[in-house]
């Protein structure tokens, strides 16, 4: 079985997949701190209910984020941890992707968003093969919504910081001459965002489609604002890419 960990925003979670992909249990929380004291005690209990020791997994699947700076790295540093400990494989995958994961459709475009505080959303846009068709950005949701209303493609705006502005995205579209049809509002559960994470890790430890064990790290929008000069840059597949104003 493999084991996922999301610890990418306050709704964390863990979770066992069987080789198909199916979650045989899983665990969530909402937590106001950084999920220390929930993901290794959640971890070792679901292990024992099923007679598992943390050898017997055939991989560790892990949600990189954006999200928190110090939640990020309790997630990350667990998994890493486990499957180091064990010799495991191990998936990082985008939390961005997660949440379009389910939403993604031929004819549209799934656009992610997560919360990224000061008012703003870290948002990526992903046309029907679940590739990116461009640089992911932090801004104000108002924005973000004004520059896709430009476009005459259906939006699917899903995600976890889309929950909350679901009555603002369809004011907004409405407001501006949108399409009905066009800005779709997708529904969210924390639960979404854990399963889309197991079935995918279970796929890509199957494709051989690893990560690096000793260069896995989150993947931060913005820096910490302690120990480090505060910046708006992010990495999209290696590369710096300016954030959208």
């Amino acid at each position: 079985m493999l084991l996922a960990i999301d610890t990418s925003s306050r709704c964390g979670g863990m979770a066992l997949a069987d080789t198909d992909g199916t979650v045989v249990e899983a665990r969530l929380w909402r937590t106001r701190v950084n999920h220390t004291a929930q993901l290794m005690p959640a971890v070792a209990s679901v292990l024992q209910t099923h007679g598992l020791q943390v050898a017997h997994l055939t991989g560790v699947a892990v949600a990189l984020g954006p999200g928190p700076f110090s939640a990020l790295r309790v997630g990350v540093s667990a998994a890493k941890g486990l499957a180091m400990a064990a010799g495991l494989p191990i998936v990082g995958i985008d939390t961005l992707a997660l949440e379009a994961g389910r939403h993604l459709k031929a004819d549209g475009i799934a656009v992610a968003w997560l919360d990224a505080g000061r008012n703003e959303v870290a948002a990526a846009w992903f046309g029907g093969d679940g590739k990116r068709i461009q640089e992911d950005a932090i801004a104000p949701p108002e924005s973000l919504l004004s520059e896709d209303a430009t476009s005459t493609v259906p939006y699917t705006y899903c995600g976890e910081a889309v929950f909350g502005r679901q009555d603002n995205i369809r004011s907004f579209a409405s407001g501006h001459g949108v399409e009905p049809g066009r800005a779709i509002v997708a529904p969210w559960t924390p639960a979404d965002r854990l399963w889309e994470l197991a079935s995918v890790g279970v796929q890509r430890v199957a494709l051989g489609e690893l990560s690096d064990l000793s260069t896995l790290q989150p993947y931060y929008l913005r820096m910490p604002s302690i120990g480090a000069p505060k910046q708006r840059d992010q990495v999209v597949q290696g590369k710096p890419a300016a954030a959208r104003p």
